[in-house]
């Protein structure tokens, strides 16, 4: 393979998509943290406003309105899985980021005789990339439809992008 070529995949394609995994994990673990933060404090507030007793204030419509909070909370974070879309792409890059390594000291399959060590380092990038857009939910939604003859499917603006497409 085109050294040229090689360098060009690591910059626009690897080093992307390791930079695209580490910012979307840690967007959504912070998501995830910031929800069950506020879900802990709504929780424990709720019984205490319940067991209080004041004549001036009826606790009753706070402990309501924050028992809805906690529903609504709670179902944001069912529907939306910050915590496994941030184990999702920790997991991802974390399979991607030995591969550089592997390759620049020629470990396991890498340090074969006669093998082609860019296109083995290509070709295994991207079984890592296409085993987790694989997993994404709305992506098998659009391989489904697509399947059917149905091609008016986009992938939502938060998917990570498809293995065929370099990422910019």
């Amino acid at each position: 393979m085109d050294k040229e070529a090689f360098n060009k995949y690591l910059k626009e394609r690897y080093y992307d998509q390791m930079d695209y995994y580490e910012r979307s994990s840690m967007k959504n673990q912070k998501k995830y943290q910031r929800f069950q933060w506020i879900l802990i404090v709504l929780s424990a507030l709720t019984p205490v406003l319940a067991a209080l007793k004041w004549e001036k204030f009826d606790f009753q419509i706070p402990v309501i309105v924050i028992s809805a909070l906690v529903a609504i909370l709670t179902t944001g974070m069912k529907t939306f899985q910050y915590q496994e879309l941030w184990a999702n792409y920790r997991a991802t890059q974390e399979q991607l980021r030995p591969e550089i390594h592997y390759f620049n000291f020629n470990v396991g399959p890498y340090g074969a005789p006669g093998i082609d060590k860019e296109a083995l380092f290509i070709s295994r990038v991207e079984t890592i990339l296409d085993k987790e857009h694989q997993g994404w939910p709305p992506a098998k939604k659009i391989r489904e439809d697509r399947s059917l003859g149905d091609n008016s499917g986009a992938p939502p603006a938060d998917a990570p992008p498809s293995s065929s497409e370099p990422v910019s």
